[in-house]
């Protein structure tokens, strides 16, 4: 078996849950160690890791410039040939880490294994449960289908091999949310084979002062990092290509500050946005009110 799994923490001032954090990784034994990467907290967060930590684990604190910024510090760092990440407030469930090892080994083609996560609230309760399910660049980046669609990998249940990140990485800075979504684009971009675990990995917190509780600012940065990429026009259906396009633009239409051109101006304008889902859901809706006041008359 190729480990111990070697996983990155990026914190900051995440004294609250790292307790419960760093003890489901205790959990793990031999099969997970740990380089927690901290921003210079202010409220012990270094020094709760530091008595968790084992022989092989590694706390650093120091001014870093966000979270994929200290991620870089700590994937570059780390070493390890399997390796993840997983936030301070997020928890790594039983036996996990020697499933991801054993699925690595028995699929030495794969580079990026998933699984399933259980949703947790700010006491550990468990809320719900989530099954990602992407298999290829073309699902990643039909966001509106797909992400939206409730498929989406979450980030504490993804796991790859280190080769993976030499090539695909590093985290970019360019994004505050969606800086993980915008590294598997650039993973999938790479070839990257991915493989699904039906279980759960880990466990994701939900709780009001996570900064990935901005669900409009991530699908802000997610549109524009699919903008980008299809700008590169990678391998994916021509049919998919065009209607993901026709749906940001439309998007971007929606966002756009008043004054604005009508929708039926901007439609006429932009004849492609019949292409999405949503545009041709909104004509028939309103064909539909058109023809019941034509009714009432």
């Amino acid at each position: 078996m190729s480990g111990p799994l070697v996983l990155a923490i990026p914190t900051f001032n995440c004294a609250r849950f790292l307790p419960a954090t760093l003890a489901s990784l205790a959990a793990q034994g031999d099969a997970v160690r740990w380089r927690l990467q901290d921003g210079a907290s202010r409220d012990g967060t270094a020094e709760i890791a530091r008595k968790f930590a084992r022989e092989g684990d590694v706390v650093e604190s120091e001014r870093d410039r966000g979270q994929s910024d200290a991620l870089n510090k700590a994937f570059a760092r780390m070493g390890g040939e399997i390796v993840g990440f997983i936030n301070g407030d997020d928890l790594l469930a039983p036996g996990a880490a020697a499933a991801v090892l054993e699925a690595f080994e028995r699929n030495p083609e794969i580079d990026l294994v998933y699984g399933e996560v259980e949703w947790i609230d700010a006491d550990g309760n468990v809320t719900g449960r989530h099954q990602g399910n992407i298999s290829s660049l073309e699902e990643l980046l039909d966001i509106y289908t797909v992400w939206f669609g409730r498929r989406q990998w979450v980030q504490p249940e993804v796991f790859l091999r280190r080769s993976l990140w030499e090539k695909a990485g590093p985290f970019s800075l360019e994004y505050d949310l969606a800086f993980d979504y915008a590294f598997w684009v650039e993973c999938l971009m790479a070839g990257a084979r991915a493989l699904r675990l039906p279980r759960v990995l880990a466990q994701f917190r939900l709780h009001e002062q996570q900064k990935s509780a901005n669900a409009a600012k991530a699908a802000s940065e997610m549109r524009e990092i699919v903008r980008k990429a299809l700008a590169l026009h990678p391998p994916i259906s021509a049919g998919a290509r065009a209607r993901i396009i026709a749906q940001i633009n439309y998007d971007m239409y929606q966002l756009a500050p008043q004054p604005k051109p009508t929708f039926a101006k901007a439609l006429l304008r932009n004849p492609s946005w019949l292409r999405a889902p949503a545009v041709r859901e909104r004509l028939l809706i309103s064909m539909r009110s058109l023809g019941r006041s034509r009714d009432r008359i």
